[in-house]
């Protein structure tokens, strides 16, 4: 298992590091073959800089892209390590994870996320830095993005991804990693109306453990 850096920034901490999975390039061009599954308002545009955030917002995070695509379990590992490292032990906990493709331009706004932990993991990457806002930190921390990054941090860090400067499509998964309490805030939040499906596409984690 490659390393993973444990960053203390402000009064939060960050787990960085590049994931040795030799696969990444199948990985990708499954899931451009398949991004219809993912995205079924895209083959109604067919449009080559398809907003997929915008036009399907509601759709993309109801899918429980490590289930859909198996070889993406070989992130489990680093999970759990990244909990260790964390201090968390904790055997409760349930994955949620989703597929972003952004085209030449795209990118996410300022943000945060449910649930106790949340990162995600480059397949493709275009050139790319997210920035974070730790708390107690002076400004943002910016971060590299690259083919097989893999990131964990609290959910509640706000944070931004700058806009994908190429015309390739970039490809990451993003994950979730809730309690309980957790699950019930984000199902009663029924954000875009995805409430009702949350418990659906949940893995609780200590499948994997």
């Amino acid at each position: 298992m490659s390393s993973l850096e444990k960053k203390n920034l402000g009064l939060d901490i960050i787990l960085e590091g590049t994931l040795p999975i030799d696969n990444l390039n199948e990985i990708y061009e499954e899931i451009i073959n398949r991004k219809e599954e993912i995205y079924p308002q895209y083959k109604k545009s067919c449009l080559d800089n398809y907003d997929f955030i915008k036009d399907e917002w509601w759709n993309y995070h109801d899918y429980a892209a490590i289930e859909k695509f198996p070889k993406l379990k070989t992130i489990f590992p680093y999970i759990v390590k990244s909990l260790e490292l964390m201090q968390d032990p904790h055997k409760d906990y349930f994955l949620k994870s989703w597929i972003n493709i952004w085209p030449k331009g795209q990118s996410i706004g300022l943000h945060s996320h449910y649930g106790v932990w949340s990162g995600y993991f480059v397949i493709k990457d275009t050139g790319t830095t997210t920035y974070y806002w730790p708390r107690g930190n002076n400004g943002p921390t910016a971060l590299t993005n690259h083919d097989g990054h893999f990131v964990c941090t609290s959910s509640k860090i706000p944070h931004i991804v700058q806009n994908n400067p190429l015309a390739t499509l970039r490809v990451s998964m993003g994950f979730n990693i809730s309690d309980w309490d957790e699950v019930l805030r984000e199902e009663n939040s029924n954000t875009n109306g995805r409430g009702a499906k949350l418990r659906d596409i949940l893995i609780p984690l200590k499948e994997y453990l």
